[in-house]
């Protein structure tokens, strides 16, 4: 296991993330995201749906203005790269 700043919710493998780890991950990224993670469960967003996200999904379907959506967005690019 690698060294990071924080550790990830639930491991370093976001493919085995809950809905619980996603929503941790969502409100630990950025504070300002942190009341859109509710939105997550609503939406049973898990780890592999994490990572088939996209910015258009989540404003047509979660409701999310275009601000927050690309900043979900980001934060779910620099996770993929980990």
């Amino acid at each position: 296991m690698r060294v990071q700043e924080r550790p990830q919710p639930g491991g370093g493998d976001p493919t085995l993330w809950t809905v619980d780890d996603v929503m941790r991950f969502i409100r630990e990224s950025d504070p300002l995201l942190a009341p859109h993670a509710d939105l997550f469960r609503k939406h049973e967003i898990d780890g592999k749906a994490l990572l088939l996200l996209r910015s258009d999904a989540m404003m047509k379907y979660m409701g999310l203005k275009l601000g927050p959506a690309l900043k979900l967005t980001f934060h779910i690019d620099k996770l993929k790269q980990a």
